[in-house]
């Protein structure tokens, strides 16, 4: 009795966690989509019925006109998550919510009205098993914190940086997970009801077969948020990646108050490559140059590809770092490089940087501005012709 007892105990925890992993993906899907949606001031879409001009954005330029006179409207991150998650009202999807909201649609249910008191309070995160629309539902719901570009529609609130705007709320069904459950429980109360012994292997076959469907799904979905995150070409982190990392790194540096310094890197010369000598030559480029730059950096170091050939390089808790010394240690490598017989063109990079300053902390986008001006000051005196002589 104790040992069936204990693996219906287990199954029931399982079937909780398969729901949050699926709950939390879900949740960083839509982080993203409105980081990247914040990160561009909203994005402009064509005038529809679906999509109408949004009437609680007010700033000046929402509305615009092409020179083809086409009609587009600005639709902010919190506009677009919900007519993302509209496209299928059937499903519970996730659901930004404030206890002081712009727009009426977005204030909350009185879970996620309990839930965002609890943030005000220091609470990081809220979950529970709901009913919604007469379903059973695991729910999640985290704190949106407000940022420097939250403020273009929210700063007429009274809100500033470091504010808790409100909150995202992740629903998730348990109709198929429960059904799951009930099959595993009747196998587990079949065997038991038969024979003690063979029901004890029973379980035990059960449990390990649920564990293993358990870890291949969790193992998929770690397998699909790299795939998200990296560059097929090179292997690196592609710009999302760079930009989710380098954000919690730069959250977390200025805290602790540790050095911190980004390369802004960006290849010299491969247009002339792929013009004269065909892409499939330049793709080998980038990624020649995508290793050395690779090989140059430390492993605890934030090295990505943000697309074409430009590259960035996070150098992390770096006291002892000159960034010179790096530059000079990456360009050494690439002329040893250059130096492999019967080579068809010669890879020249161009590298500049920037330091946060605790005094008067950058954003990200500050840091890649700087190191890319003094990347393109360091482009202007290199040579354009990379091309092997015959």
């Amino acid at each position: 009795m104790s040992s069936s007892v204990w693996n219906i105990f287990e199954l029931k925890r399982s079937i909780l966690k398969v729901a949050r992993t699926s709950a939390e993906v879900s949740y960083e899907k839509d982080v993203v989509y409105r980081k990247w949606a914040a990160m561009h001031g909203g994005v402009y879409v064509p005038v529809s019925k679906t999509t109408p001009p949004n009437p609680y954005l007010n700033i000046p330029y929402r509305d615009v006109i092409t020179s083809e006179g086409r009609s587009l409207t600005l639709v902010n991150p919190a506009y677009m998550i919900r007519q993302v998650n509209e496209l299928n009202k059937e499903i519970p999807g996730g659901h930004i919510a404030s206890l002081n909201p712009i727009r009426p649609e977005n204030g909350p249910d009185p879970w996620e009205r309990a839930s965002l008191k609890a943030f005000e309070r220091g609470i990081q995160e809220a979950s529970a098993i709901e009913r919604m629309a007469g379903k059973e539902t695991f729910r999640l719901m985290r704190p949106f914190v407000a940022e420097k570009p939250c403020l273009k529609c929210h700063e007429s609130q009274g809100c500033k940086e470091g504010d808790i705007l409100g909150g995202m709320s992740v629903s998730i069904l348990m109709e198929g997970l429960r059904a799951i459950e009930r099959s595993r429980m009747a196998a587990l109360s079949l065997a038991h009801g038969f024979l003690w012994i063979m029901g004890l292997i029973g379980i035990w076959i059960g449990t390990r077969h649920l564990s293993g469907q358990i870890h291949q799904r969790e193992k998929a979905e770690e397998e699909l948020r790299a795939l998200s995150i990296t560059d097929q070409l090179t292997g690196l982190h592609n710009r999302r990646g760079f930009l989710s990392l380098a954000e919690q790194q730069l959250k977390l540096t200025k805290r602790s108050k540790k050095r911190l310094i980004l390369f802004f890197a960006d290849m010299d010369g491969l247009k002339q490559i792929n013009d004269v000598l065909g892409h499939e030559e330049g793709d080998q480029a980038i990624s020649e140059a995508a290793a050395i730059l690779k090989e140059t950096f430390r492993s605890s170091d934030i090295v990505a590809r943000m697309g074409g050939d430009e590259f960035v390089a996070l150098a992390i808790d770096s006291e002892e770092i000159n960034p010179q010394t790096m530059i000079d240690r990456f360009q050494s490598r690439i002329e040893t490089h250059n130096h492999t017989a019967n080579r068809r063109y010669k890879l020249s990079v161009s590298v500049g940087f920037a330091s946060l300053n605790f005094e008067n902390p950058s954003s990200l986008d500050e840091l890649l501005a700087e190191a890319d001006q003094r990347m393109y000051e360091q482009k202007k005196g290199r040579l354009k012709d990379v091309l092997r002589k015959p």
